[in-house]
């Protein structure tokens, strides 16, 4: 019996961000940690979603983002997987 293989392509988007402060009349950035959100996020977006995660304005410097293929044997699949309720 041949061993099928089921494959999914998943998007991850990692999100560069900081926050800009005043330090002595200059601007400075703090970086903040880096986000991970999976799907293909814009600028726009990240920054909307950044600003309601730290509940204030933050800035989104970069996104990037990067899609891996997945592959699993079916029967491996069936194994781990819930079912849905429909």
């Amino acid at each position: 019996m041949a061993r099928k293989m089921m494959t999914k392509e998943v998007t991850k988007t990692v999100v560069k961000v900081g926050k800009l402060e005043m330090v002595d009349g200059q601007p400075h950035a703090t970086q903040l940690p880096d986000e991970t959100i999976i799907g293909n996020v814009n600028m726009e977006k990240a920054q909307k979603l950044m600003n309601k995660k730290y509940n204030e304005h933050v800035t989104v410097f970069s996104v990037e983002p990067d899609t891996t293929v997945y592959e699993m044997e079916v029967e491996e699949f069936i194994k781990l997987a819930s079912v849905k309720e429909q």
